[in-house]
């Protein structure tokens, strides 16, 4: 296993910390949210869509994706800030869907990103370890993009969510989500109809599945590295 790194190492953006810029842009997508949620008017709904298309951007550039991707996630990007400035004029449901559409897919590119540089390859070291917490909360997030979009088609699949449009409910539902993802089940929001319960307990099964692959992940590699280590002592 690696040493810590030093502080100023995170400072420049490498293999050795580029999760630590993608768990920063993740955490600081559900803090702005939150945040926005304080301002009143749509002045709030504004600034977090700035704000979500400024963190994914940090985030794509941690993931180091090829060129080709790059273009394609920096398109998927500007749509989505394209349609939050048009849903401030248009209350249209059919921007709304669009825009749940463009988030979802980039956290699923994100996930399966993240997933082939961290999951049973390589060396364990802190910046695997944050890249391990950061599948999980692309994991909530994902999740969260699914109820909100079933909000969007039926207001009232959630109870205790008074839902208006996706950037307004997005704090409360992510809650919902990472309550449900790790399977705490606090019973202040509940799924009201068939399909949110679909939703509800497919995540549970992710959140635990996923504990269960990652563990296994982290011990195969580190005990991969000692039995390496050792045959090098030996030679």
């Amino acid at each position: 296993m690696k040493k810590n790194m030093p502080l100023r190492s995170l400072g420049t953006l490498s293999r050795e910390n580029n999760f630590f810029y993608l768990c920063f842009a993740l955490l600081g997508l559900l803090a702005s949210s939150a945040l926005a949620r304080q301002l009143s008017g749509t002045w709030g709904q504004t600034l977090f869509t700035a704000l979500v298309v400024i963190l994914l951007l940090v985030g794509t550039r941690s993931l180091d994706p090829s060129r080709t991707m790059r273009r394609t996630i920096h398109g998927v990007l500007l749509a989505l800030l394209f349609l939050g400035l048009i849903s401030r004029s248009n209350g249209s449901r059919l921007f709304d869907y669009l825009s749940l559409a463009l988030m979802t897919l980039y956290f699923l590119v994100a996930l399966r990103t993240t997933a082939r540089q961290i999951l049973f390859v390589g060396q364990v070291d802190v910046n695997k370890i944050v890249g391990s917490l950061s599948l999980y909360l692309l994991l909530g997030l994902i999740w969260t993009m699914f109820y909100l979009a079933l909000l969007t088609l039926d207001p009232s699949a959630l109870q205790g969510v008074d839902f208006t449009n996706w950037r307004a409910s997005f704090p409360r539902v992510a809650y919902y989500s990472f309550v449900t993802l790790t399977t705490l089940g606090y019973g202040d929001i509940l799924p009201a109809n068939h399909l949110a319960e679909f939703l509800a307990y497919t995540e549970a099964i992710a959140g635990v599945f996923y504990m269960a692959i990652v563990v296994a992940s982290l011990v195969s590699i580190g005990l991969a590295n000692l039995t390496t280590s050792s045959s090098e002592e030996e030679n």
